[in-house]
């Protein structure tokens, strides 16, 4: 075979290679979705779906460490009655379905513990639609082993890791025409400390507060179930420093566990009755 032929063979050769490097990197598109999600706060396209938006909420620890535990613990704070408010999407009416990874949760909270307080967390929400019960959470008879966020047709809850800064994220998939919501994904960060006060063991709310040295699971899950519902971060303290919504966790807090008379006005006014 003279030199002519072999540089044609190879020629074939490498464009062959190239093609199925290309195949490869397509087929493999959708599995490899959830390693280049964004996670910095923000609403951005979602690549092959032009009908959707993605809405991301990063949860981020409170700036400010000198605020005294009276105002972080405290169910009994003064109310906040000023409305939360609302982002474009909803959820749909009816049964919404959410699948859970109990294999994820720190041994400092409990993976036995996870189907409590998100169904703790989802009846303070569903109640608060009113008596119609518009929104219907239901857990998944299966659980999931994935640690990060896809657009997979699940709704998952389980602890991963996410930016360094980040308590919790949630992703939310709208379709941007409707503004109902897809599918909405919630990723705990393994990286921080994490314990777990049960509400039915509290005996004195109004000084009751979790483990001081570690961030509450339900205080800070009940926050990021709020965006799947619908409710924006709100980061003004002088109106919303005790609602559910507001926009910053800390250490030992466990009053986001309990609705504000101004969270419960938000969700009214997106599904009113």
């Amino acid at each position: 075979m003279n030199r002519k032929i072999l540089a044609i063979v190879f020629s074939i050769l490498v464009l062959a290679v190239g093609l199925s490097f290309k195949i490869a990197l397509a087929n493999n598109s959708n599995n490899s979705q959830d390693s280049i999600l964004p996670e910095q706060d923000g609403t951005y396209d979602v690549p092959g779906h032009s009908d959707l938006k993605l809405r991301v909420f990063v949860y981020r620890v409170k700036p400010d460490r000198s605020t005294p535990p009276s105002t972080i613990c405290n169910l009994l704070d003064p109310d906040s009655t000023t409305a939360v408010g609302s982002t474009p999407w909803r959820l749909p009416t009816g049964t919404w379905v959410y699948t859970l990874n109990v294999n994820s949760v720190p041994a400092s909270v409990g993976s036995a513990n996870l189907a409590i307080m998100a169904g703790d967390a989802f009846g303070r929400w569903s109640n608060a639609t009113g008596a119609s019960n518009k929104i219907l959470f239901d857990q998944s008879s299966s659980y999931t082993t994935a640690t990060r966020a896809s657009l997979d047709g699940k709704n998952i809850i389980t602890w991963g890791r996410t930016q360094g800064t980040a308590l919790a994220v949630t992703y939310i998939w709208y379709n941007k025409s409707t503004g109902i919501a897809t599918e909405v994904d919630t990723i705990m960060n393994s990286k921080f400390s994490w314990s777990w006060s049960d509400p039915t063991t509290w005996t004195s709310p109004d000084t009751t507060c979790a483990n001081a040295n570690a961030y509450d699971a339900q205080d800070i899950l009940t926050h990021e179930l709020g965006h799947w519902l619908g409710l924006n971060d709100m980061y003004n303290a002088t109106n919303y420093q005790n609602a559910t919504m507001y926009g910053y966790g800390s250490k030992a807090e466990i009053k986001k566990d309990t609705l504000s008379t101004g969270d419960v006005a938000g969700i009214g006014a997106i599904y009113p009755n």
